[in-house]
């Protein structure tokens, strides 16, 4: 039953900063917007109604026309594309009889070409009615509509959480306030054999989740001591649907590609002696290939821990950083991260601690926040597991992070079709303030930190700041000049900190071990460790955590296992839009931030020999010129104009000048960032795209 309007509205305060909520709670509800429900969003949060279509005509995720019953999607990105995506966009489009962003005549289905579903280690993926289908090959097409019985409409709006948390009495210290509660999170935990599905978005997209219910039926059948568990990617996600078994004793082992048909006999190898298992197909996780190279410090629980589970997350550690931090003082966390040299993940490399302390010494209350989980980079889907798989340890690292900022309250801003990841966050919240984690007195110390979970609406400029923070605020998704600067004047013009998800997952382990520790892991101008989302056609694409200073040949030969065709491969895409294809000339370069070879924001694709990488350039530039906010006239006129020269020829020289006069005068880093692809194809690729015509 669909909701009045009113009704869906009433839940929000008459304040302008629940405009995007709002927005996207009505989409949520009715399928998309109609003028009537723009006119109602306006006159319920008082904003002008010109302002409410201009902010719904401005991100991509919201809809002012319906679709037809149906919805089918189907990724174009440079992973999918590599591994068949316009294939399979070109049959659907004969197949329904519809281009791509229209409908067939009956209206019955419509059809899109996405830039990218960030589930890149399923590639080919195409979403039918807000489900992701990985690994999808043209036959599977004929049975395409058994998939419309699931559907669901896709994205959901951001939490309205409610604010009230236990509020725990004053306690000794903030280490006992949690050993109360670890206490009661190991009473409760069973003795016996764990066994994680391993249901991401990745194993979800293959249908991992359809084998809880035969393994806990397997289970009960057999009386067997063990816990069945719905966890999340461990990074193998080229072997979904996988299962992890971890002993009591700790030791794990995992079952890549289980079928519904396996399960019997996975259940009746697990009656049996450890030693034996590795014969019924259990992999020891210590002797994998795959993990072989890694270092795991950010991913290390991910996979073997509950994500729905707060007293797991305890169970194994969790929160005790936080808690030993509250007991010091917020100059000891700041001290620790500035000795680990913790630069930002998101692509910028800025100094964390700096940023820190710079909000921190600002003038202005109350302080803020901003967590960016909005990753919204084709390619680029690494992000995603860290949330979907660890959402403790990120809500910790905010909390560390706002402790030592000064901040009282914590803004967990996540992108609006990265679902499972926001269903983990929040509810990580939920439990945390039930439990004293979050609120008014975090572990009965007079710090307070309250924490929500907002939601994006596409855009790819949301991963600069400012524009996030404007988003936030109610308003178009555009950059801010700047100084200001967010940590003295951000949200409502306070002081700001935002930093990325990846950022903020490595602070309770440099906190708790110290900073010179992870700083050892890496190099002098790259410290700590890195993790990567490596897709496109090689044999084991997935999510893998390194030390700083690892090659692209390390990351695409020793882990990822090569090219899938058994050639050597022409390249690399590295950092998404914002990067370059680097060639394979440079893969035994470290990867350093402002190197040669820069890990940028953590995504590879792997590009094959038979790759034209005239395409992968244009698909590149495309996209950028499509998702320029509009703000600036260098980056809205100059990338179109970029992409028409690729079709021109002897035009070499136009692009370099026209590239070069966007990078210096476009207002944002990304619009800076934009021809970069191109530039550097020049350089690396010269030959090829001088003869593209």
């Amino acid at each position: 039953m669909i909701k009045p309007l009113d009704t869906v509205l009433a839940q929000f305060p008459r304040e302008r900063q629940w405009l995007l909520p709002a927005l996207q709670a009505v989409q949520h509800a009715h399928g998309w917007l109609s003028e009537d429900a723009l006119t109602q969003v306006a006159a319920h949060l008082r904003v002008p109604a010109t302002e409410v279509y201009g902010v719904a005509t401005h991100f991509p995720e919201l809809h002012l026309a319906p679709h037809g019953r149906h919805h089918v999607r189907v990724c174009t990105g440079v992973s999918c594309a590599l591994l068949g995506g316009r294939q399979l966009l070109a049959k659907l489009t004969q197949r329904f009889d519809a281009a791509p962003g229209a409908s067939g005549a009956d209206r019955e289905v419509t059809l899109e070409a996405a830039d990218c579903f960030f589930a890149c280690s399923m590639a080919p993926a195409i979403e039918v009615d807000g489900e992701y289908r990985g690994r999808v090959s043209e036959s599977q097409l004929a049975d395409l509509e058994s998939w419309f019985s699931h559907r669901r409409r896709h994205g959901s709006p951001s939490p309205m959480l409610a604010m009230e948390s236990a509020v725990p009495k004053a306690t000794a210290s903030a280490r006992a306030a949690l050993a109360d509660l670890a206490t009661l999170a190991h009473a409760k935990r069973g003795f016996g054999i764990r066994v994680i599905v391993q249901t991401g978005t990745c194993g979800r997209s293959v249908g991992a989740d359809t084998l809880l219910e035969p393994l806990r039926a397997g289970i009960n059948e057999r009386g067997l001591d063990a816990d069945l568990i719905e966890g999340a990617c461990n990074g193998m996600c080229y072997a979904a649907p996988l299962v992890e078994i971890v002993t009591p004793e700790s030791t794990r082992f995992v079952v890549e590609r289980l079928q519904r048909a396996r399960v019997p006999a996975l259940l009746d190898a697990l009656a049996g002696e450890p030693a034996t298992w590795p014969a019924a197909g259990m992999i020891p996780l210590a002797t994998h290939p795959f993990f072989k190279s890694q270092h795991r410090v950010l991913l290390a629980r991910a996979g073997a821990v509950d994500p729905d589970s707060l007293d797991d997350a305890l169970v194994h550690g969790a929160y005790s950083t936080l808690a030993r931090a509250l007991d010091g003082s917020p100059d000891d966390v700041i001290a620790q991260v500035k000795a680990s040299g913790l630069q930002g993940r998101g692509g910028a490399f800025f100094p964390t601690a700096l940023k820190w302390e710079a909000c921190r010494k600002a003038v202005g209350e109350p302080k803020y926040l901003v967590m960016n989980g909005e990753e919204g980079e084709p390619g680029i889907f690494k992000d995603r597991h860290l949330m979907e798989g660890d959402p403790h340890q990120i809500l910790e690292g905010v909390l560390l992070a706002a402790y030592a900022a000064g901040a009282s309250r914590a803004i967990l801003y996540i992108h609006g079709e990265a679902d499972l990841s926001a269903q983990r966050l929040n509810w990580a919240v939920v439990e945390a303030r039930a439990a004293g984690l979050v609120g008014e007195r975090v572990l009965g110390s007079n710090v307070r930190c309250e924490v929500e979970v907002r939601r994006g609406a596409g855009g790819f400029v949301l991963g600069e700041e400012t524009a996030l923070l404007e988003s936030i605020e109610g308003r178009r998704a555009q950059p801010r000049t700047r100084p200001p600067f967010p940590v003295e004047a951000g949200l409502w013009g306070r002081p700001t900190v935002i930093n990325n998800v990846e950022t903020l997952s490595a602070i309770p382990t440099i906190v708790g071990r110290g900073g010179a520790a992870f700083a050892a892991l890496g190099t002098s101008s790259a410290p700590g460790t890195k993790v990567f989302g490596i897709s496109g056609p090689v044999r084991r694409p997935g999510v893998v955590e390194v030390k700083n200073g690892i090659t692209l040949n390390q990351l695409l030969r020793d882990l990822a296992g090569g090219s899938l065709d058994g050639r050597p491969l022409k390249g690399a895409l590295v950092g998404g839009p914002s990067g370059s294809v680097v060639p394979a000339a440079l893969f035994d370069v470290a990867m350093e931030p402002r190197g040669r070879v820069s890990p940028g924001t953590g995504g590879i694709v792997a590009v094959p020999a038979s790759a034209s990488i005239v395409d992968i350039v244009k698909t590149l530039l495309a996209f950028n010129a499509r998702e320029s906010c509009g703000k600036c006239t260098p980056c809205r006129e100059g990338l179109p104009r970029l992409l028409a020269l690729l079709d021109e020829s002897d035009s070499e020289q136009k692009i370099r000048e026209l590239g070069e006069a966007i990078q210096l005068a476009s207002l944002c880093g990304l619009g800076q960032a934009a021809p970069i692809a191109v530039q550097k194809g020049f350089e690396s690729f010269g030959d090829e795209l001088r003869a593209r015509r």
